[in-house]
């Protein structure tokens, strides 16, 4: 494999740069070894990326190409945004080399770091009056920036990226997706193709910075850093510039996990602000999206890696529900009761039975559905009805979780590069010819497996429960690894999700 690493794609945002902007590298003379991995984004410590791999200074990126291919022979590219729900994660996440030696075509990949928790995203009115909202993913764009400008010193063809994510990343590509407007309207995109994995704008949602929780969060992160007494926001800044980045690092870690098990996250991307000036559902009903080929993915039961196990009423249910989602009101959370039904006094719910507790299998589904499922049938929908050629899948493989968590988010993580040592190697293989296909010739049907049959390309009949639904693939464990079904899981729930008024991103 031909490889360069750790190679600076921005001016490091340390010091008097942290919480800003990044702006494009100082140029310089000579020679620069890429032959090891830059360090990692401050976030919390643990064994995958070590506090010791970590710095402030680590907006670099890793080229990966297939070797033996002249650099004059431009190559189609893949840039892949790693997740970590904004606030950890690392480029190491996604093996780049074995995507790239796996697929069937010369190929270039590229893996990056951008700013993550309280560096890249902290949700304030500071920092919105400042214009310093969402710096992870303006890293992102830089980036992507970047490889317009310079792949093609690497062998790689400018005009035909791929841009892809999972998780976080996949919300990422979705913002930088549904964002023909404002300074990018009638601009060139920055990518040909892009790539949702378990991710779309609509996911979850993303509210603005008056949201009260992050008003919340804010401050007990400013007072915990002792930046909370300051006379004005000019005080205010250069303190937040000036703390310990340990003492960065520590109250982020631990305001995060203060509301992890409610999955009420802070140090997410803000509505309102630069890159996301108007909701991704907004954009999807007006046609302000970059109308480019993608593929949108999910898991069957991608709420299980989240969610509590220890629920056992109704009433836990709707609260759980409305803690995540403030603005359900009283129609909402009984219309919820209806299209999710309790397992506790309905004997024939599809979700009785339930592992753990009562109310498990319900929630997660009802998680699945808010967060990934229908926001990703949502995003399809939108660009198939614009004439886009969308290609959507549901992953149903395995890949060592116990049983009880089904096939729940992250599931395909490994399968995506054809790693071998996955459960089902075969479907690796099948699954990674299809995405591999899709970057090399834009369609990932060219070059999948000779025994595999054609995905077709989502084509919506209209909206509502009265129309057939639309074809997808689904990746499983049985008649080859991959066939052909209807996209029809929890329909009537999934238009309830996708309602213009629920739709916070």
């Amino acid at each position: 494999m031909d490889a360069w690493l750790g190679i600076d794609y921005a001016t490091q945002p340390v010091g008097a740069a942290r919480f800003s902007p990044a702006t494009w590298p100082e140029p310089f003379e000579g020679v620069k070894l890429a032959t090891r991995y830059g360090k990692a984004c401050v976030q919390e410590a643990t064994a995958s990326v070590p506090i010791e791999t970590q710095d402030e200074a680590c907006l670099n990126f890793n080229v990966y190409r297939t070797p033996g291919v002249p650099l004059d022979q431009k190559l189609p590219v893949l840039v892949w945004i790693h997740g970590g729900a904004f606030f950890s994660g690392s480029y190491k996440s996604f093996d780049g080399a074995a995507f790239a030696a796996s697929s069937k075509e010369p190929i270039v990949v590229v893996s990056f770091h951008y700013r993550v928790n309280s560096l890249g995203f902290l949700p304030s009115r500071l920092f919105d009056d400042e214009g310093l909202s969402n710096l992870g993913i303006r890293d992102q764009r830089l980036l992507l920036e970047f490889v317009q400008k310079h792949i093609g010193a690497f062998g790689g063809d400018a005009e035909a990226v791929t841009v892809g994510g999972r998780s976080a990343g996949a919300h990422s590509v979705g913002i930088h997706y549904f964002h023909n407007y404002a300074d990018d309207e009638g601009s060139k995109p920055l990518f040909a193709r892009a790539i949702h994995q378990s991710g779309s704008v609509t996911s979850r949602a993303f509210p603005n910075v008056t949201y009260p929780l992050y008003q919340q969060q804010y401050e007990e992160y400013t007072s915990v850093l002792g930046c909370d007494a300051a006379e004005d926001d000019a005080s205010a800044l250069a303190c937040l510039r000036a703390a310990e980045i340990d003492d960065i690092r520590n109250i982020s870690t631990s305001i995060f996990y203060k509301f992890n098990d409610a999955v009420t996250w802070p140090w997410q991307p803000v509505q309102g602000g630069p890159l996301f000036e108007k909701p991704g559902s907004q954009s999807g009903y007006d046609g302000t999206f970059f109308h480019v080929p993608t593929i949108t993915s999910t898991t069957t039961n991608e709420g299980k890696f989240y969610v509590p196990g220890d629920l056992e009423t109704n009433d836990e249910f709707i609260g759980y529900l409305h803690n995540i989602s403030p603005a359900l009101n009283d129609n909402d959370l009984n219309l919820l009761e209806v299209l999710y039904p309790d397992p506790a006094t309905i004997e024939d719910s599809p979700f009785a039975n339930s592992p753990n507790s009562t109310q498990y299998d319900r929630l997660a589904a009802a998680w699945s559905d808010y967060a990934y499922i229908c926001p990703g049938q949502e995003t399809a929908y939108r660009a198939a009805s614009a004439g886009v050629s969308v290609w959507k899948v549901r992953f149903n493989t395995n890949n060592t979780f116990p049983a009880w968590q089904g096939i729940p988010h992250t599931a395909d993580t490994r399968y995506t590069w054809d790693e071998s040592t996955t459960q089902y190697p075969e479907i690796s293989h099948v699954y990674n010819a299809y995405l591999s296909s899709f970057v090399t010739a834009g369609d990932p049907n060219v070059h999948r497996t000779e025994d595999s049959p054609e995905w077709p390309t989502y084509k919506p009949n209209g909206y509502g429960l009265e129309v057939a639904p639309a074809k997808q693939l689904v990746v499983q464990p049985v008649e080859g690894g991959t066939q052909v079904e209807d996209d029809d899981i929890r329909r009537e729930a999934c238009l309830y999700w996708r309602e213009p008024e629920r739709r916070a991103g």
